[in-house]
């Protein structure tokens, strides 16, 4: 019987395969850290907004002249009232949101109220419009006339990357929201925060995803890429074992 199918392994790992290892297992903890953190921030989002939607509604004036340094923080969530005016001039089409698998736009429009006595601008957010499959056919938007009262609730514009277009750019459609960017666009200093409609005239009646909906897809991709982790390390270890030459070793 051949003497080579009895002979023992040694753990001799090579250096190269060490530090690929290394460096796959790190990226991998690292995208599954990433996606852990994610479903945190989704859990925890959600727990803001029901401890805001128990809150009692918020008159806007009174946000207006809250002292609260960062409102569209302290306040996230917050249902509130206003009235005011839409301005039928300034509509902006939030390009590429997703509704139901269907491609469509984020409708923003301008809305001017008065709140202590003094003029305030704030984008309302209308909801959502499907698109057309002539992607330089806008959809027509439809503006309520006069004063109108609205309710909705406080938010943040979400975080997108900007890609080749930027707010300063002339056209309806836009690729991300940036309040301050948009405020100089328009010509008129914006309050920090979005209105998401969510009654009145002009609303769009679209359904607004849960700031917790999909979490368990991050903890399912956090467990996945943790696996890869693993999985490396296991490989790495059962191929650096060898076996000894002991007609080698005898000879030397």
């Amino acid at each position: 019987m051949p003497s080579s199918s009895l002979s023992p392994r040694v753990f001799r790992p090579k250096l190269w395969a060490l530090a690929l290892t290394a460096l796959f297992a790190g990226v991998t903890i690292h995208l599954g850290n990433w996606q852990a953190s994610r479903a945190e921030y989704k859990i925890e989002q959600q727990r803001l907004l029901d401890e805001a939607m128990a809150a009692p509604t918020k008159d806007f004036a009174a946000l207006v002249s809250d002292r609260a340094p960062d409102k569209g923080v302290a306040f996230r969530y917050r249902a509130v009232t206003i009235s005011g005016e839409f301005d039928p001039q300034q509509i902006l089409l939030l390009d590429n949101k997703i509704q139901d698998g269907k491609a469509g736009y984020g409708v923003l429009q301008l809305f001017r109220t008065t709140a202590n006595n003094s003029l305030t601008h704030v984008l309302i957010d209308r909801g959502w419009i499907a698109a057309d499959n002539d992607r330089t056919k806008l959809p027509q938007i439809d503006t309520p006339s006069g004063k109108v009262e609205l309710g909705g609730r406080v938010n943040l514009p979400i975080s997108r990357n900007p890609g080749t277009a930027d707010n300063t750019q002339t056209g309806a459609r836009i690729n991300y929201v940036n309040i301050e960017e948009i405020g100089t666009r328009l010509g008129v200093p914006l309050e920090p925060y979005l209105i998401e409609q969510t009654s009145g005239a002009g609303y769009l009646n679209t359904p607004r995803a849960a700031p917790s909906a999909n979490y368990q897809k991050n903890r399912a991709y956090q467990m996945q890429w943790y696996a890869f982790a693993a999985l490396a390390v296991v490989i790495f270890c059962v191929l650096s074992f060898r076996k000894i030459d002991s007609t080698s070793d005898q000879h030397a």
